[in-house]
């Protein structure tokens, strides 16, 4: 079974990811014509996150995943919580894993929670996965509670992949509703490009 991750993007990013058949981390190449969907004060203070262990740098060297779907980061987006708002029609889900990686030979690192809480752990080993809260990860509800004041931070471990993901290593889309994938499925078609679509509004709010 392998350790998927996701990345939610804009839809309309895809015309630019299937053009470069790679996706960029911000320092590498992004398009002006990109449209960022996260927290644009987050993003900033992104470029100032010091990536302690190899392969270094800062986090916007690095191509963002989760590890788990129905992130924080989506519903922010589907409330305009910190964010522009964004209808979930718009928002769609790229997936890797953690084997894909390790066989393109990409350099990665990972965290055990939000990658900006002071005391999150990051790690560059698969072996280390198994420091990762998978029933946090995995909830539905995440919020934090007076039992588990901590739960949303373990939610959102995350990925990052060093520089930039080739297209070769998405190896799926999932996408809110049929409107949405009838409109990947013309962009996947201008591009003469084959990847699954699937539909799943159990990962959306």
């Amino acid at each position: 079974m392998s350790t998927n991750i996701y990345r939610i993007v804009h839809r309309e990013n895809l015309n630019l990811i299937l053009g470069d058949k790679k996706i960029f981390a911000p320092n590498y190449g992004k398009s002006s014509k990109y449209i960022p969907i996260g927290e644009m004060e987050l993003i900033k203070e992104r470029a100032n996150l010091q990536i302690l262990i190899e392969p270094g740098g800062t986090i916007k060297d690095y191509v963002a995943f989760y590890f788990g779907v129905r992130s924080p980061m989506l519903y922010c987006i589907k409330n305009g919580f910190d964010v522009t708002r964004k209808p979930q029609n718009e928002i769609i889900y790229l997936i890797s894993s953690m084997e894909k990686l390790i066989e393109l030979k990409m350099k990665f690192v990972f965290t055990d929670g939000h990658a900006f809480a002071a005391f999150t752990m990051f790690f560059n080993n698969a072996k280390d996965l198994n420091q990762i809260d998978w029933n946090a990860v995995n909830l539905v509800r995440w919020n934090n509670t007076e039992t588990d004041p901590d739960r949303k931070r373990r939610k959102q471990a995350e990925c990052f992949v060093y520089k930039d993901i080739p297209l070769k290593a998405i190896s799926e889309i999932v996408v809110y509703n049929q409107e949405c994938f009838d409109y990947i499925s013309q962009v996947l078609k201008k591009h003469k490009t084959k990847l699954p679509i699937r539909i799943e509004p159990a990962w959306y709010y």
